[in-house]
């Protein structure tokens, strides 16, 4: 037994060590791209961006770019990325009306290029549109490198401007985060954008004690995420939590958030009991115990009246 657990040790020491040095090699190579997303208000802003790609390798490398419509899955934060047929039929794809300055970069070790995105204002449709900038980057095989094909990606969103985009969205829920009575840190949104543009909620949550104290509060959607139209995004807050001791009780937590460029405002406000700080499993299992102790005492007692 004692060989089997000092083998489990070394073993899962030696995976922290790998696992160290692939982060150490991963991170010192490769190619970046700045920026890796991009929001583009054609009502404000030029009908273009530019891309700067940085070569980290110690070869050449020849970055392919091209555009791929995407959606985000529903409640979620994985994108899926769109074939031809599909795009073609999906109304917030930005393919279309992407162009390139060039589509081939050719990168020596430790070069910078950039390249400009071109949008098409005159002809696109209304409301909110994106898509991902993919490079395809093939390196050059040395005799001490392996010739690689690997591909990365940036995010755009555009929003058109012929003035028929809509921002619109709700609260679809808002809950606390936690195991059976305890008292949360991070709370649960699900935002719902029934609009026809994407857009980034902000907001604050504020958490207060059975008095009206304020116990904690937290931020809304401090990544800058966006929600794409007709979808509903969860949204995770964590709160900073200001008082040492909770009480047991019923608190309540209200959500603030707006959004758009027309700063439309939602508000919700939710009660949940909470043992506070006290630990839910070990209160139980003390009233519990001091239950079953009463019921002892009592039948001791009318086993063995007192005498008179």
């Amino acid at each position: 037994m004692k060989k089997l657990v000092f083998s489990l040790v070394i073993s899962l020491f030696l995976a922290l060590l790998l696992t160290h040095a692939v982060d150490a090699q991963t991170t010192s190579k490769g190619v970046s791209v700045t920026p890796s997303i991009a929001h583009i208000d054609l009502a404000v802003d030029p009908p273009e961006y530019e891309l700067t790609y940085v070569n980290n390798f110690d070869t050449d490398i020849t970055i392919t770019l091209s555009a791929k419509d995407f959606t985000e899955l529903e409640d979620s934060y994985k994108l899926e990325f769109l074939d031809a047929p599909k795009a073609q039929n999906y109304k917030y794809s930005l393919s279309s009306w992407i162009s390139f300055e060039t589509k081939t970069l050719e990168l020596a070790p430790h070069e910078k290029k950039s390249v400009k995105i071109y949008i098409d204002k005159n002809r696109i449709t209304k409301g909110g549109h994106y898509a991902s900038i993919l490079a395809e980057i093939a390196q050059q095989a040395s005799s001490q490198n392996i010739g690689i094909k690997a591909v990365l990606s940036s995010l755009l969103f555009v929003r058109a401007s012929t003035g028929k985009e809509v921002e619109d969205g709700k609260i679809f829920s808002f809950e606390p985060l936690r195991d059976n009575y305890d008292y949360p840190d991070s709370f649960l949104l699900r935002f719902q954008n029934s609009g026809n543009v994407h857009v980034i909620p902000y907001g604050t949550v504020i958490v207060y004690d059975p008095f009206g104290n304020l116990v904690a509060k937290g931020i809304v959607n401090e990544n800058s995420l966006d929600a794409l139209p007709e979808s509903i995004r969860s949204y995770t807050i964590t709160s900073t939590t200001y008082q040492k001791v909770l009480i047991p009780g019923t608190y309540t937590a209200k959500l603030s958030i707006h959004f758009g460029k027309t700063n439309q405002k939602l508000s919700q406000s939710i009660k949940f009991f909470s043992m506070g700080g006290m630990d839910f499993i070990k209160t139980l299992g003390l009233i519990v115990l001091l239950a079953a102790l009463v019921v002892l005492y009592r039948k001791k007692f009318k086993r063995y009246p007192a005498k008179s």
